[in-house]
């Protein structure tokens, strides 16, 4: 990982000395291929400036995607509004970044359903369901 992608969020984000070196690494990139998350930068390339780019598909199944598979760009641009919420939240005044965060939204049919955000390998965010994670 680059430095300032460690630094993206304020801490190091290396865990070889903590944990030694791993064994296998299974990168969101392979999630991706695997179906289980969905790269939303491949829907608008000006999204890579933004914080997300992984949502898994299980939380698009809740009412981001048709049932052609096709994303509704509305209901997942709420989706950022309310996660980006949550992000700004968890971050008030705290000196430094954290990279989990959790809290609550409302989907498309107004539920209300708990979801997690983590930062991904890439320095960026994924968010998911907690059974997800």
């Amino acid at each position: 990982m680059e430095r300032n992608q460690q630094e993206n969020f304020g801490h190091d984000q290396s865990k070889g000395s903590l944990f030694g070196e791993p064994i296998f690494v299974y990168t969101s990139e392979q999630a991706a291929e695997d179906g289980i998350l969905f790269d939303v930068t491949a829907l608008n390339p000006e999204w890579k400036k933004g914080p997300f780019n992984y949502v898994t598909v299980n939380l698009l199944n809740c009412g981001y995607m048709n049932k052609e598979g096709q994303i509704n760009i509305p209901n997942l641009l709420d989706l950022f509004n309310q996660a980006q919420q949550i992000v700004k939240k968890g971050l008030d005044g705290l000196e430094v970044s954290d990279s989990f965060f959790s809290g609550s939204i409302e989907l498309p049919n107004g539920n209300q359903q708990e979801i997690f955000i983590g930062e991904n390998e890439t320095g960026k965010l994924t968010i998911m369901l907690p059974e997800d994670n």
